[in-house]
């Protein structure tokens, strides 16, 4: 089947542009996008749309990129497709935002193309991915330790932007440009498979695996993705509905969304988080673990994430709409007298213990019945005051901070509160309201863990 038709097929198969409607396209310069931007141009006067183009200059590869820039230009003239070009500078956007290239890169990609979108007034942002791209995509989430999710790979269609190239192989693609005698700008950075994780998949690993393992390694993979993503779909519409059976006024049943399976209580509340985010937000594994946690927890219970807080109100879980907020997220969650509490910066773990009393700061050794049962976990407050154990009195938090000469960024942690009073500072020791003493007929052993670091 020629590259017409697959993707004439795709967009039929898929629905992926209506009659009537603006298509841009986005165009590299690159062969897949050259492809596309020439299979769309056939297609639009048979299908009843309107195509434009969009060219994003990232400000990376100098004179080369300035080159596939006035091959753009040229190849739109000619075809009188209006072209909405940018120069952007992209190393300087992931230097301030403390990124990757990479990041940075698909960040203001989509940015912009979003802006081209709605400069047109157009309603399908067409991009090139194809077959060979969706298998290396599966495989990278593989690798990285994805769900179901990122194993679906890459959709056709997913909100505004569209993917009509899905269906159709990389050497196809070369193929028919070749047919056509179309040339196409080559980025040299793709040939190198020292340069990124993507590279050495696409370069190396997936040709050997043709050539020793499985010569249609390609089209299995794209078919994989193509079940996984049919099973998706259904947990996904599973959890819609017992979501929406949980809600109740501006929360949910928090009770009844701890009690469903794990696979539908997880996909649950990404779609809980992503209602109250409002905009796309990246939630991230660790986040529904302490959103999971969170449903047990007593009233008063507080979770700030990325775009959303989360709070305990007697039987409901609520989540609302919030600002990034300060460098450290703020929570508060209650302190289980017996196993682990996971906060988003570290690892509290209580367990039943006998024997000496340890030196060491990052463990407290507590009298469990001098433990009130009102025990909270959280950053420090304006306000929150401190009697170390031994200490003459207790002080401000942040004077005690100040006297021991800590830096500010070290005094972002985890600590064991009841109200604004301090029962375990890591680090540096207990409260003397918990201390182990004579009296002392059963003690608790409490270790924090930090997160690691990436």
């Amino acid at each position: 089947m020629g590259i017409r038709k697959t993707v004439e097929e795709a967009i039929r198969l898929y629905r992926l542009i209506e009659p009537g409607q603006g298509v841009v396209a986005a165009v590299s310069g690159g062969a897949d996008s050259v492809a596309l931007v020439l299979c769309l141009h056939s297609l639009a006067p048979e299908l009843g749309f309107s195509l434009y183009a969009a060219h994003l200059h990232h400000g990376i590869r100098g004179a080369s990129a300035d080159e596939d820039m006035a091959f753009v230009e040229t190849l739109c003239r000619r075809l009188s497709i209006p072209l909405y070009a940018k120069k952007a500078d992209v190393p300087a956007l992931a230097k301030a935002a403390g990124q990757g290239l990479e990041e940075a890169g698909r960040e203001a990609r989509y940015a912009f193309l979003e802006e081209a979108r709605l400069h047109f007034g157009a309603s399908r942002v067409a991009l090139a991915h194809h077959l060979d791209d969706q298998a290396e995509s599966m495989l990278l989430h593989l690798f990285r330790g994805s769900g179901l999710a990122g194993l679906c790979g890459m959709r056709a269609q997913r909100g505004a932007i569209i993917r009509p190239l899905l269906l159709a192989r990389r050497e196809d693609i070369e193929a028919y440009l070749a047919a056509q005698n179309q040339p196409w700008r080559l980025d040299e950075t793709n040939l190198l498979a020292e340069n990124g994780v993507r590279n050495r998949l696409r370069l190396e690993l997936l040709p050997y695996i043709e050539k020793n393992i499985n010569p249609e390694i390609i089209p299995a993979l794209a078919g994989s993705a193509e079940l996984l993503t049919l099973d998706e779909d259904y947990l996904l519409a599973r959890a819609r509905e017992e979501l929406d059976a949980a809600r109740r006024g501006p929360g949910y049943d928090r009770a009844r969304l701890h009690a469903l399976p794990p696979a539908l209580r997880s996909r649950a509340l990404r779609l809980a988080f992503g209602e109250a985010a409002g905009a796309q937000k990246d939630v991230e594994k660790r986040h529904i673990a302490l959103l999971t946690q969170l449903l047990q927890a007593r009233t008063g219970a507080h979770l700030d994430l990325p775009g959303v807080a989360a709070d305990i109100a007697y039987e409901h879980l609520i989540l609302t709409p919030a600002s990034e907020g300060p460098e450290q997220p703020f929570f508060r969650l209650p302190l289980a007298h017996e196993g682990e509490t996971k906060t988003p910066l570290g690892v509290f773990t209580v367990e039943a213990y006998e024997g000496p009393l340890i030196k060491d700061p990052s463990i407290a050794i507590m009298d469990a019945d001098k433990l009130p049962e009102d025990v909270w976990v959280r950053p420090r407050r304006p306000g929150d005051r401190f009697f170390l154990l031994g200490a003459p009195g207790q002080k401000k938090l942040k004077a005690f901070f100040i006297d021991r000469k800590v830096p500010r960024a070290e005094r972002e942690m985890p600590i064991v509160f009841c109200g604004e009073c301090a029962l375990f500072v890591p680090g540096f020791g207990i409260s003397e309201g918990v201390k182990v003493d004579a009296a002392t007929r059963r003690m608790l052993r409490v270790t924090y863990r930090a997160n690691q670091l990436d």
